[in-house]
């Protein structure tokens, strides 16, 4: 009795010996890996935050005229109509100009109301306005387009001279590898300055600036017809600045300075 009772005590100590042991390199499979990537991270030299930025000046290529008709009258039939002729005389003068593109950006047709003393509100008539956009790199006929709108019997909102998207993404990208050049040269620098041979970059980032237009409000074009209502009004396009910045972090070897007293 003694025996077997030894013996199961026996068993169980070896059991217990085999799962401590099974659980102690299984600790290892997973420790091991966790400390390689703690290990991984720690950064091999001294790290720098560095940006640089190159920018050029573009001229505005492309123009946005932005127009509405209108019209306020009791029979809304008839007021339709009429924002219907106009804006369709428009777009068929439009249309036929090179490189034009035209588009309506909004129609609506609203009450007009009359608010009696002490009395419910009255409606007295109807205003419909439908807006419309032309975009172009024509620049040159635009004096002539804003005669043509006016003529019809429409009224400008605003207009905006800008760099064209075609133009800006070809900028950017040529400015990205001048931005990565000085990036690079003051990398140089700073290692350099710490008595480095080499860099290596951990992190490089672009942002980009796109260039503001340059929007003329539909009382400044006026007053510029207004100056000689013989000639077409004198609107110069303007430039715009396009820039691109790299930010990135560099390392460099670990440098031992000697500390002079």
């Amino acid at each position: 009795m003694i025996a077997k009772i030894s013996r199961l005590a026996d068993q169980k100590f070896i059991i217990h010996t085999t799962v401590m042991r099974y659980l102690l390199i299984l600790s290892l499979f997973l420790f091991t890996p966790a400390l390689a990537q703690a290990e991984s991270n720690l950064p091999a030299g001294t790290r720098i935050n560095i940006s640089a930025t190159a920018e050029t000046e573009l001229p505005n290529d492309e123009l946005v005229i932005t127009f509405r008709v209108e019209k306020e009258g009791k029979n809304a039939n008839e007021i339709r109509q009429h924002v219907n002729r106009v804006t369709a005389a428009i777009q068929k003068r439009m249309k036929s100009e090179k490189g034009v593109k035209i588009k309506t950006t909004n129609r609506n047709m609203q009450p007009v109301w009359h608010h009696p003393k002490n009395k419910p509100r009255i409606r007295t008539s109807w205003r419909m306005t439908q807006t419309e956009q032309i975009t172009s790199t024509n620049l040159d006929a635009v004096p002539n387009w804003l005669d043509a709108i006016e003529a019809e019997g429409a009224n400008l909102s605003n207009l905006q001279f800008k760099v064209s998207r075609n133009s800006s993404l070809e900028t950017q990208a040529f400015l990205r590898l001048q931005a990565i050049k000085k990036f690079r040269a003051k990398a140089a620098t700073m290692a350099k300055g710490v008595d480095a041979k080499s860099f290596r970059i951990i992190r490089l980032n672009t942002s980009s600036h796109m260039p503001q237009p340059i929007m003329y409000r539909a009382e400044m074009a006026m007053m510029a017809k207004v100056a000689d209502a013989s000639a077409p009004p004198v609107l110069s396009a303007g430039e715009g600045s396009v820039r691109v910045t790299v930010n990135g972090e560099i390392e460099v070897p670990f440098t031992d300075f000697p500390v002079t007293r």
